[in-house]
């Protein structure tokens, strides 16, 4: 979702800024008004949220909901000769053409303010015509508005057990013409940012069937992304992917080399994906390259005040505690809303404390909205908290970990889930006799999933019961928690969140300090606090204190 453009739609002028906070006239009462250009509606570029100081007018563009997907009608134009010497071009035959029911049009492109001609690359599922992508001579693309996005070439994989998926139609075509019939191409293409892949959630049940899947992606960064993230989500153990040997994309080698030789690199460059525990150089080169030149990829927690003392990176986990009531399930609602919102990321929670669900629902949709949500705003949010939010139920009688791993696995492959949640620790059954590294082996189980699934987990554990004074408790530390020194040895990152009673805020609440008691990792911050508070008449979400925060430099931080 491109937010200014939203914004934009709805009539707001954002004064040439693309971020951050700005005041603006309203478009809903500003002109009724006597100083007409009064400022009096705040928007927040970033995350879409507006909100009229005088008439009330407020939303979100973040949670519009899903439209109703129309289906387009084809052309049935016969192809234009310039068209049919352009495929000739790029060494694809006329019956190919007519397998893939090519077809041609006139095509209005914003790009060029005028219609032109294009090629008609048409989607079908079922033998029925779900999406049409236009493609003009300068390379200019468009897919058809309000059209539901599948991967193209759907209906020649589905009673296939392997598949080849490329990154574009036109590689479809080229191991179409080498005579490769189960091929499909993502719909869009490959991008440098998030790999949402909601093509894939709308096809996942054409995959259940696959024993191999084979990733034939471009050779640059965006493409070996879209690869990476293809085989997180399809599972790297019945993925894997070719070394296109120099060539940019599939329709380049069939140019240069032909169909044979096409065939001859597909079969001898197939490469498995590395197992457990083995790492194989050549997958990762490039995030090596990428490392050097940026460091570790990481991810705000949607704090600024927070941002120089913890960044948020996959492949790890992290673990938070506090005394009771001291806020950390609450604290952790508002990380993962501020993620999901800011990067687009998806959550999956075990969290049996926040029964009922309906209850946790709610809250979710409160710090969404910024305010106690009305019916009108859980039905706004109902859309965005589906696609963002899962929960699991396990039987708390068979409650172990590894049960819990096992959903939070399936979350990857069926939605692409990228941060878990299990709230807390303390409510899994634990086999505390089985001997005394007991820990130190459940603890590893953590880290072995976010690493194997490229996830971030937030592990929620209270501490052992602490002495209190006039129901005041002391701070809780990392070795407070059960199973002691393991917690503080294992976790990436520790955190503590510190309620500080009888300390009103300018919000009315208590005021909230969140240490940060361990990094790992010296690219994703430093030790130190920084204080929130939630603000309940803006739906409780946490509200940023404006004080410097306190950063903490000792030999307890461990370096990378």
């Amino acid at each position: 979702m491109n937010i200014i453009n939203e914004l934009h739609n709805l009539g707001i002028n954002l004064k040439n800024r693309s971020s951050g906070q700005i005041k603006t006239i309203c478009p809903k009462c500003s002109h009724t008004r006597k100083k007409k250009s009064d400022p009096c509606l705040s928007v927040n570029i970033d995350q879409g949220y507006y909100n009229c100081h005088n008439c009330q007018w407020s939303g979100s563009v973040m949670f519009k909901k899903k439209i109703d997907y129309v289906l387009p009608k084809i052309n049935p134009g016969k192809l234009s000769d310039k068209i049919i010497d352009y495929f000739k071009s790029r060494a694809i035959s006329m019956q190919t053409l007519i397998d893939f029911k090519i077809t041609e049009s006139m095509k209005y492109f914003s790009a060029l303010d005028r219609k032109t001609k294009a090629i008609n690359f048409n989607y079908y599922r079922d033998n029925e015509l779900i999406n049409i992508k236009y493609r003009d001579s300068r390379k200019n693309f468009s897919l058809e508005k309000n059209a539901e996005l599948i991967f193209y070439n759907l209906d020649q994989i589905k009673d296939q057990e392997s598949c080849y998926i490329v990154e574009g139609e036109i590689d479809a075509l080229s191991l179409h013409e080498a005579g490769i019939k189960n091929v499909i191409s993502v719909p869009n293409g490959a991008s440098s940012g998030s790999q949402k892949l909601d093509y894939l959630d709308n096809c996942i049940k054409y995959f259940n069937n696959k024993n191999e899947i084979i990733l034939c992606c471009d050779n640059d960064d965006p493409g070996l992304a879209l690869r990476n993230e293809l085989a997180r989500r399809l599972g790297k153990y019945r993925c894997k992917y070719i070394d296109l040997n120099g060539f940019k994309d599939a329709n380049e080698a069939l140019i240069s080399i032909g169909i044979l030789k096409l065939l001859e690199l597909l079969e001898n460059n197939r490469k498995s994906f590395p197992l457990d525990g083995v790492l194989d150089l050549d997958t990762i080169w490039n995030d090596v390259i990428s490392f050097n030149n940026s460091g570790i990829k990481n991810f705000t927690m949607g704090f600024d005040n927070a941002d120089s003392l913890l960044k948020i990176a996959m492949g790890e986990w992290s673990v938070i505690t506090g005394v009771p009531n001291s806020g950390k399930s609450d604290f952790c609602d508002q990380i993962l809303c501020n993620m999901a919102v800011k990067h687009g990321f998806r959550s999956a929670m075990f969290a049996p404390e926040s029964f009922p669900y309906e209850s946790h629902i709610k809250r979710i949709s409160d710090k969404l909205n910024k305010r106690s949500s009305s019916i009108e705003d859980l039905n706004n949010t109902r859309d965005f908290i589906n696609d963002h939010f899962s929960w699991i139920k396990i039987d708390l009688k068979d409650l172990t970990l590894e049960k819990v791993l096992k959903h939070f696995k399936e979350l990857v492959y069926q939605k692409g889930v990228n941060l878990f949640v299990i709230d807390p620790y303390n409510m899994l059954n634990h086999n505390f006799n089985a001997d005394h590294s007991y820990h130190d082996k459940i603890l590893s189980l953590l880290t072995q999933f976010v690493q194997q699934t490229n996830t971030h987990l937030f592990l929620i554990a209270h501490p052992r019961k602490l002495e209190s004074e006039n129901g005041i408790y002391k701070k809780a530390t990392l070795y407070d928690i059960s199973g002691s020194a393991s917690f503080f040895n294992k976790c990436f990152n520790g955190i503590v969140v510190v309620r500080e009673l009888g300390s009103k805020t300018e919000y009315g609440s208590d005021l909230v300090r969140v240490y940060i008691d361990k990094v790992k990792r010296k690219d994703n911050g430093m030790l130190g606090s920084f204080d929130l508070a939630p603000d309940f008449k803006a739906g409780g979400s946490y509200k940023e204190l404006k004080q410097q925060t306190k950063p903490i430099l000792n030999k307890t931080q461990i370096p990378f």
